[in-house]
């Protein structure tokens, strides 16, 4: 018997090889901690394992579909530097979360299906030892030290930030189910806040490329700093669109999420957080801005980009046009979004950028906007500038261009329309109208200069993208900035003012070479690198700036009502069609616009909203000026003052007592650009942190 018996198990065996299906090797019937297989470096070892841990997770809407499971602090290999957890592949998950899970199969990380560069487990053998256990506790990842290069030894775990994230981008919300975000706050554009030539930035050189690599390190910096909030599925155009407003039905670039808990995902070749059910699910607040508010002021102003802002043949038809909206209904659509924002500003003067180039005859775009104004707020409440040309605007070579709006009750036009008339140089001149207030008393006068500016789309030869984080163009926007430069002191104030106010799409973020051109003229690029109007690949920038001479110092104020860039493209009247809200100003157009206010005689202030968080202000504080601060250090003992950027990237770093600080902080600060810092002191057992805006 005990021979016929063993020779059974060997033909049973080698019946087994022949099929292929030998048994699993004996690594496979040993548990083995799941921090073993992920081990310390960017692949986990593969393999034929089995685990055992708790279900975290289940995803029946990933492709592929599956769940997480992690070891908790008991069955866990206690070593920080690997992941306690596997994504395990099931096209039907057949668990539950709390399960208490053995499981055998085959480990890989690769680029190839089904891993795509997280380690996955495939082909699991499920056997269910509990079908309750405590979850393994969230791992608290510190905002101000994390990092994609940095997220390998979190993969596929349970994650909770230890303070709010900051959603940068909303590009693929309604068509992926996923959210940029930074646990840093806003992602800026690179020349938002480096200068490609000067370091300091407060320079205004516009040649050369000294400091182009710290432009790009902030742009790695960025990169680093961002990863995705995911909706747990792979459904294109997911419906509904997850993590929207309940009342306003939007998501905004700003918008956050306080405790952000999740798993610590990985694909598509990016980090992303998937959410979790119940009360761990991410909570994103979202709040949209008022209308900002001046203190007393003389005038008020506005720059607004209309979004091609084409009326077919201004009798209801020629549609398609040009450029804008494809049906007279899509227009109607346009039309009133614009009208709602231009109604809320309620501006005296207003700069209209992308307006059709059809003249200012009766049946045309920049008429149909003084019609649609004056039948909501009142005959004769608006008027716009003519500017020379009644079927085309003169030295204009683009099929949109400037306009300006204004209101008589509030505004004279003092002399005619000014337009550039140089050569070979705008695609669409500036327009400027000098002005005489007719409620200051005494009047005073003031222009206002429209531009937009060559984009950063295209470009060739001496034009084409330099790879300095200036985009195409470049040297095109300079020479339109030394010819604007020209038409303001040769042209502008000739005419019979002193304060100039020019505002318009330079196409050109903070710190780029059109805009140090016009600081070298001596003008002032008015607000701060951290006041953005437009959103490009995830990054805040400012587009468009209001300029200003330096007479109006203190009699200026200056505020961008971020109503479009902020906003998702689907709520656009292009996008959204039928389902287009046509009351609200939000997602008009794609730039934000700018409100002035002025005041000749007194100082004027933004009237800063009750829902706004407060800042510290630091005075005296002009632009060129140091951080005003007074250093007291208990004990004597040895400080550390930190000043980081919006982004959180450290811009100066002072270690010493307290009298040795205060001494470099007045030489050290005074070349730091406008913005706002984060400043960190500390020493022994003391840590104060105060966030400051220098003006």
């Amino acid at each position: 018997m005990t021979t016929i018996f063993t020779r059974s198990l060997l033909t049973a065996f080698t019946t087994l090889l022949a099929a292929g299906l030998a048994p699993a090797p004996a690594q496979a019937q040993t548990v083995t901690p799941i921090g073993t297989i992920q081990g310390p470096g960017t692949q986990a070892t593969p393999g034929t394992y089995t685990i055992e841990g708790v279900v975290t997770a289940v995803y029946a809407g990933l492709n592929p579909a599956g769940f997480y499971v992690q070891n908790d602090a008991a069955t866990a290999d206690g070593d920080p530097a690997t992941s306690d957890a596997l994504f395990v592949v099931q096209a039907s998950p057949s668990v539950a979360i709390g399960n208490r899970v053995r499981i055998s199969g085959a480990v890989q990380e690769s680029a190839s299906t089904p891993s795509f560069n997280q380690a996955v487990l495939t082909g699991p053998t499920i056997t269910v030892l509990a079908a309750s256990s405590p979850l393994p506790a969230f791992t608290v990842l510190n905002n101000a030290t994390f990092t994609v290069a940095t997220a390998e030894p979190f993969e596929a775990m349970r994650v909770q930030f230890a303070a709010p994230v900051t959603v940068t981008n909303v590009a693929t919300v309604k068509s992926r189910g996923e959210l940029s975000i930074s646990p840093l706050g806003l992602v800026y554009q690179p020349t938002q806040l480096v200068d490609p030539n000067d370091d300091p930035a407060s320079g205004t050189s516009s040649t050369g490329t000294t400091n182009v690599p710290a432009v790009l390190a902030y742009q790695a910096a960025n990169a680093n700093r961002t990863l995705l909030l995911d909706d747990g599925r792979t459904t294109l155009n997911p419906l509904p669109i997850p993590y929207l407003d309940a009342t306003t039905q939007t998501v905004r670039v700003g918008s956050t999420v306080a405790s952000l808990r999740g798993i610590l995902g990985y694909g598509n070749s990016q980090w992303r957080v998937q959410p979790l059910p119940g009360p761990d699910a991410p909570a994103v607040t979202t709040v949209r801005p008022p209308v900002p508010t001046f203190g007393p002021i003389d005038v008020k102003m506005a720059s607004f980009n209309v979004l091609n802002y084409f009326n077919g043949d201004g009798a209801g038809g020629g549609f398609p046009t040009s450029r804008g909206a494809l049906t007279l209904a899509d227009f109607q659509r346009q039309r009133s979004k614009i009208l709602t924002a231009l109604v809320q500003m309620n501006a005296d003067a207003v700069g209209l950028i992308e307006i059709e180039n059809d003249g200012t005859v009766a049946n045309s775009a920049l008429q149909d906007i003084v019609n649609g104004l004056n039948q909501t707020m009142g005959a004769g409440t608006y008027a716009f500038v003519n500017d020379g040309g009644s079927t085309r605007q003169p030295n204009n070579s683009d099929l949109i261009r400037c306009a300006i709006i204004y209101k008589p009750a509030a505004l004279t036009p003092f002399g005619p329309a000014l337009l550039s008339t140089v050569t070979g140089v705008f695609e669409r001149p500036p327009l400027a109208q000098l002005f005489i207030t007719n409620r200051a008393a005494p009047a005073d006068t003031f222009a206002l200069i429209v531009n937009h500016f060559k984009s950063k789309a295209s470009g060739s030869g001496a034009n084409a993208d330099q790879g300095d984080g200036q985009g195409a163009s470049n040297l095109r926007r300079k020479t339109q900035t030394a010819a604007l430069a020209q038409f303001i002191s040769g042209t502008v104030r000739p005419a019979g003012t002193r304060y100039v106010v020019s505002v318009g799409d330079y196409n050109a973020n903070y710190e780029e070479d059109p805009m140090d051109i016009l600081r070298a003229a001596g003008l002032v690029v008015s607000g701060t690198p951290t006041s953005a109007s437009y959103v490009f690949n995830g990054q805040s920038g400012s587009l468009d700036h209001a300029v200003i001479t330096p007479n109006l110092l203190g009699h200026a104020a200056v505020e961008k009502w971020h109503i479009n860039a902020a906003e998702p493209e689907f709520l656009e009247y292009s996008n959204a069609g039928a389902a287009t809200d046509i009351t609200s100003p939000f997602r008009s157009s794609d730039h934000d616009p700018i409100l002035i206010g002025l005041n000749f005689r007194s100082v004027v202030t933004a009237a800063t909203p009750a829902t706004t968080a407060a800042r510290f202000q630091v005075f005296p504080n002009p632009a060129p000026g140091a951080l005003n601060f007074h250093l007291t250090s208990p004990n004597a003992q040895p400080l550390t003052l930190e000043i980081l950027s919006a982004l959180g990237q450290p811009v100066l770093v002072l270690h010493g007592g307290a009298e040795v600080l205060q001494n470099e902080l007045s030489r050290r600060t005074a070349a730091l650009a406008p913005g706002t810092y984060l400043v960190r002191l500390s020493g022994g057992d003391f840590r104060q942190v105060q966030r400051v805006v220098k003006e």
